[in-house]
Parts: structure tokens; C-alpha cells; sequence
């Protein structure tokens, strides 16, 4: 929390349940210049981009136009060497530098440039080696099942499994080129221009002057009286933008349909499910499930919360209130709980947060021109970074258990070949919500009971937040892309009653939800990241069930290890089935849902 900022929550100072290694001194700013570059003028940006550049140059003389796919010693040869460009670091630090810069800062114009130009460069050198993924996809039924037997090819089995799998969507060497040069301008400058806009506006509440990012994550840590008030402000900033964010979404809907067309993926959804390496047919059972059971909890959880409330509809500003006095708790007390509970956990997982907190490579604080929400961001051998806006509540301690959960991740990930040690976005938000939770709980054992309600309702809300209302959001997408794809295009009010629609869906007549309400697609990035939501809910359910059996068994952390170190060296639901889970199934949503059913059980019996 600011310095200006004040609180409306009761204090708490938490004593940890064992003997941690002392901590040294906290940055709570990302150190670019120790960990990436000086400045814009450091000469080893130019050294690092020019190093890339000959690298995949000099890659594609060596096996463009030539055979080395005709025998399994010749492609363990090619492969090795495209391994050797995935592990060079000078690829993505460039890039990831300007845009740590521009996340920082949305009026560091030197940085949007910059990233401009370098995208453009690395784009064409990517462009070099298009040609390799082409021809392994080439290679004959006969000699890819021989190949996916060959013992010296195993430790590329996965990829190659996956690479023979694919082909069937991807174009020729030209038209792949063609698509990754106007990837920037057809989508990404769209969105990037929406979310620079939004970073530089800012609301006037109480006489204090508050970027509208940190706003709207303040909406949750005001009075219940004062939360509709400040929402206001955020939503009449909504609607002056909803016209520049109505022109984003057609254009980016339309280059998508227009990519998916060339490809021949038959729905909106289907590239995504299979970038995340899901099963289809699993993620449709999950959202309808969730659609269904799911949906009728989290109507019945805003029905108890109006009638405890006294009144027959809450304001949707007001979903998220507390029922009681809301805990306050300072970043340092965050991360006391979060150090005691990875290390508990783990010592390994205690120590990638002491190094992260010591290396300057968490972002702590909201201000002005910063983008709003929190990210982890990760790659083969560049340190992993995390954004935060911290604000001194319950919400900011789990998005930081979040986020590391997130970065945890990350790090176990790299103990597997860079070709795999990144993982399926469905797999990430089952490791960040693991930790959450864990965290959560030992948060929630230590509170007196007066305070307990108040955390069994936030631990409640957050779950619909993840679970409900993440498929919600899927089925907006969905409506959202196959009405534009239909009838061309959506006016921007269209797109908010949409909105309204499938929010209102969730959470039940109990909850007042407007059509400015409605207007919250402008500021929500998911919806850029298409289909993107369904991983939420998918890997909560997925956590649900590791921190059910961590809590009854302690060495189940040892699954949880396979778990993180697996990265992404298989299948999503093979991954879970390694360590007794089984992702295939509708019942294991379905008995998931149980806990937080559980939970709104209690929470029934308390508000009586």
C-alpha cells in the first residue's frame, strides 16, 4: 500500500510456524540494469540481437534445402542444434528488456519503439529457421511411427510427437512467413495501443489523483459503501474508451477467424485447446460442468450473501465484499506468510522466493503508467520475473502466492531440456493456484476465529472468480467470436450486453449487473489471449485435489514435485495421470467442485 493510501481492514502480524533462514535485503523493483541492460544504450543489446541473428542464419545454411530427415542419425543431429538455438538467451533478452520497460512505464516511448523494431528483426531471423518445423512435419506415416521408436531419438519423442500431430495446420514456408510479419500489426499494436491507453488514464476519487489500473484493483479495498462510487469512475473511463476497444476486438476476432480459416481449425476455440496441449473433449466436459453444477453453486453462494447483506440484490461492484472486517496485510506480512509456507513445503521452493525478493526480480507497487493486474513472465535461461500491484489486502497476499506459484513453476521447469521446460498455460494455473491455496490456508489456521468468516468468503469468492467465472468469460468468447464471424462485426454496446449476459449467468438474479457493468471487456487482457480463461478453472479444479492430498499426506510434495519439473514434457492430462490424477474424466471436475461446495455449506451455516 502507498504511503497516501489508508485502510478501512484490521491490522495482522503473522508469526511463523517455523525457523526460517534469514532474509536479506528486499528490492521491490525490478533491477533491469543488474539483470538485463543498463539503458538503451548499452552496446550488448546490439551485440545480443546481431549474436541471434547470425545464429539462425547460420542454422538454416547448414539444413535449408539439404536432407536431414531421411534417417534417424541425421535428425538426432538436426534436432540437437535447433535445441542449441532454443537455449541462447540473447534471443529473448532483448525483447523481454524493452518490455519489462514498457510495463513499467506506458509513456516510455524509447521502449515501444525499440520493442518495435526489435520484434521486427527477431521476427525475420524466427522466419530463417520456419523452414525446419515444415519438413520434420513432412516426413512420411511410415518413418514418423519408426522415428517415434528409435532409442536414440527418445528425448524428442514428445516433440516430434506433437510437431507430426500439428502439421496438418500449418501452411507453406512463405505463407507461415507472411503470418508471422503482420502478427504485430494485425493483433498485437491493436492490443498494446488499448492497453497504453488504459495505463495512462486516471480517475479522480477523494480528491487524490489514482492511474486507472491501480483503481480498479482499489475497487475491493474500499468501504462497501464507497465500492460503487469508485467503480463508477472506472467504468464512465470504460465507456470513453469502449469505441477504440470495439475496433481492437473486430480486428482481432477477424485476423484470428481469418488464421483459423488458412489453418482449418473449425472452431474458435480449437487452436488454443491444442496449443495447451489439452484434450478437446475433456476441456468441452469441463465447461460444461462448470456451466452447470458450478453456476448453481455460485448463484446459491450470491443468494446467501444478499440475504446476509439484507437486501435482494447486490450491486456488481459489491460481489466481492467481506462478510465481517476485512484483514489487512502489509506486502513484508505477505511475504512472511508466503516464505513460511514454501518453505515448509519445500526448501527448494523457500529459496527461489528469497532469491527472487533479493534479485530485484518482483515488481512490487501500483503507479501511474504501470500496467495493471500481476503477471509471471518466464524463459530459457532469463530470469523470472513477476508484476504485482500491491495494495495491502487479503487479495494482494494471494495474488502474490499466486504469481510465485507461478514462478515456482518456472524453476522446477528448468530442470527438463529447454525444448521442454516451459509448460502448458492449463498446467501453470494448476501450480499458481497450488500455491495460493496452501498459502491461503495457512493464512486462514492462523487468524482467530472472529476473522475466519470473513476469509472462508474470500477463499469462496475467489474460487467463483476462478472456476465460474473464467467459464463464463469462455462462453463470451465463444458467443463473442461466432456472432462476428457471422455477421462481420459488433458495436461496442453489443459487446457489452454480451458481457452483461454471460456474467449475469453465473452469478444469478442475487447480483445487479448493468450494461455499464458490461463494460468491463475493455479492460479485461484475457479476452486477448483467446480462450485463454478455460485454464483457470481447469487448474484450480486440478489444485483443489493436490492440496487435498498434501494436507492428508505431507509427502505428497513429492508428486507436486513431478508435477512442477515435468514442464512440458508431455500432455497435460499425462502429466496429472503420473501422479494418480486423471484429467480425462468428467467426475474428477465434478468431484472436485465438491470443495467448493463444502465451503459454501459452511459459509450457509456461519451467516445464520
Amino acid at each position: 500500500m502507498s504511503k497516501k493510501q489508508k485502510s478501512t481492514q484490521t491490522s495482522f502480524k503473522y508469526e511463523t510456524k517455523q525457523k526460517l533462514p534469514k532474509l536479506g535485503k528486499v528490492k521491490n523493483e525490478w533491477d533491469l540494469k543488474g539483470l538485463y541492460y543498463t539503458s538503451e544504450k548499452d552496446p550488448q543489446i546490439e551485440k545480443d540481437i546481431i549474436k541471434t541473428e547470425r545464429a539462425y542464419k547460420a542454422f538454416a545454411k547448414k539444413y535449408k534445402g539439404k536432407d536431414f530427415t531421411s534417417t534417424a542419425k541425421k535428425l538426432l543431429g538436426a534436432l540437437q542444434d535447433s535445441e542449441k538455438l532454443s537455449e541462447m538467451p540473447e534471443s529473448r533478452k532483448p525483447a523481454y528488456y524493452y518490455s519489462f520497460r514498457t510495463v513499467l512505464n506506458a509513456h516510455d516511448s524509447v521502449a515501444q519503439k525499440q520493442l518495435s523494431l526489435i520484434d521486427n528483426r527477431l521476427t525475420k531471423a524466427g522466419n530463417e529457421v520456419l523452414f525446419f518445423g515444415l519438413a520434420i512435419g513432412k516426413i512420411s506415416k511410415d518413418l514418423q511411427k519408426k522415428y517415434l521408436q528409435d532409442e536414440s531419438l527418445k528425448k524428442y519423442w514428445y516433440d516430434l510427437e506433437q510437431t507430426f500431430k500439428n502439421a496438418k495446420h500449418l501452411l507453406t514456408e512463405p505463407e507461415e512467413k507472411i503470418l508471422n510479419l503482420k502478427s504485430d500489426v494485425s493483433r498485437g499494436m491493436w492490443i498494446a495501443g488499448t492497453d497504453k491507453i488504459l495505463s495512462k488514464r486516471t480517475v479522480v476519487y477523494k480528491g487524490e489523483t489514482i492511474p486507472l489500473n491501480a483503481a480498479i484493483d482499489r475497487v475491493n479495498t474500499v468501504s462497501t459503501k464507497e465500492r460503487p462510487k469508485l467503480w463508477k469512475l472506472c467504468t464512465d473511463q470504460f465507456k470513453d474508451l469502449a469505441e477504440v476497444a470495439e475496433n481492437e476486438i473486430n480486428a482481432v476476432v477477424t485476423n484470428k477467424k481469418i488464421n483459423d480459416e488458412l489453418r482449418g481449425y473449425k472452431t474458435p476455440y480449437e487452436a488454443t485447446i491444442a496449443g495447451y496441449e489439452n484434450n478437446e473433449k475433456s476441456v468441452l466436459a469441463l465447461v460444461e460442468a462448470i456451466s452447470s453444477k458450478g453456476f448453481a453453486l455460485s448463484r446459491k453462494y450470491y443468494k446467501l450473501k444478499a440475504k446476509h447483506a439484507g437486501v435482494k440484490q447486490i450491486p456488481y461492484a459489491n460481489r466481492s465484499d467481506d462478510v465481517g472486517k476485512a484483514v489487512a496485510i502489509p506486502y513484508d506480512e505477505a511475504v512472511k506468510i508466503c516464505r513460511d509456507t514454501f518453505y515448509e513445503m519445500d526448501v527448494m521452493y523457500g529459496a527461489i522466493f528469497d532469491t527472487m525478493l533479493e534479485n530485484g526480480q518482483i515488481d512490487v507497487y501500483p503507479k501511474e503508467g504501470k500496467t495493471g493486474g500481476a503477471f509471471c513472465a518466464h524463459a530459457t535461461n532469463i530470469p523470472t520475473f513477476v508484476m504485482l500491484n500491491q495494495v495491502d489486502s487479503t487479495r494482494s497476499f494471494t495474488t502474490l502466492a499466486h504469481e510465485m506459484g507461478h514462478a515456482i513453476h518456472s524453476e522446477r521447469s528448468k530442470t527438463q531440456p529447454s525444448i521442454y521446460d516451459s509448460y502448458s498455460t492449463t498446467t501453470a494455473e494448476t501450480a499458481s493456484t497450488l500455491f495460493e491455496g496452501i498459502a491461503q490456508q495457512k493464512l486462514i489456521d492462523a487468524l482467530p476465529d472472529s476473522q475466519k468468516l470473513n476469509m472462508l468468503n474470500q477463499r469462496i469468492s475467489e474460487g467463483i472468480a476462478t472456476i465460474c467465472r473464467q467459464i463464463a468469460f469462455f462462453n463470451f468468447e465463444k458467443e463473442l467470436h461466432e456472432t462476428i464471424r457471422t455477421e462481420g462485426a459488433m458495436t461496442w454496446q453489443e459487446i457489452a450486453k454480451l458481457f452483461q449476459k454471460h456474467v449475469q449467468a453465473y452469478m444469478g438474479p442475487a447480483v445487479e449487473v448493468t450494461e455499464d457493468d458490461g463494460l468491463s471487456f475493455v479492460y479485461v487482457g484475457h479476452f486477448r489471449n483467446f480462450f485463454y480463461v478455460y485454464t483457470y478453472a481447469y487448474g484450480e479444479l486440478m489444485s483443489n485435489i493436490m492440496t487435498q492430498k498434501y494436507q492428508e499426506d505431507s509427502t505428497f510434495v513429492e508428486k507436486i514435485d513431478t508435477f512442477l519439473t515435468a514442464g512440458g514434457s508431455d500432455t497435460v492430462e499425462n502429466i496429472f495421470k503420473s501422479i494418480g490424477i486423471n484429467a480425462n474424466k468428467t467426475e474428477t471436475f465434478l468431484k472436485s467442485l465438491k470443495t467448493l461446495e463444502h465451503d459454501i455449506t459452511e459459509f450457509e451455516k456461519l451467516t445464520k
